[in-house]
């Protein structure tokens, strides 16, 4: 079985319903952070921007706070109703903070 099909069924794992499948479906995005040494103490913050298909030229954001550390691993999600309604993302545009510190930047293709 190959890693997208693995994926899917591991994503729809648990869904019933026609509705909740239909909420699973969407983007999905792994986030790994680590460092830099001596910011360890400090509380993480991402913030990913991105704009969607049926979006226009609106930039949309979510933001996730995590604790202090020198590891850690999120998933952010577009779905459900923002994905049905918005359609596919075509970019993306994500900012890694420790405390109020801009640490890193990464950014889709398509980022203007």
């Amino acid at each position: 079985m190959g890693a997208p099909r693995a994926e899917q069924l591991n994503r729809f794992h648990g869904a019933v319903t026609a509705e909740e499948r239909r909420n699973r479906l969407g983007h999905y995005y792994t986030i790994e952070w680590h460092g830099p040494e001596g910011q360890e103490e400090k509380p993480v913050r991402l913030v990913f921007r991105y704009r969607q298909a049926g979006a226009g030229s609106e930039i949309r954001r979510l933001e996730v706070s995590a604790p202090a550390g020198s590891k850690g691993k999120t998933e952010l999600r577009v779905t459900g109703p923002a994905y049905l309604e918005g359609g596919r993302v075509l970019s993306w545009h994500l900012s890694y903070y420790r405390g109020d510190r801009l640490v890193e930047t990464r950014q889709s293709y398509l980022w203007e």
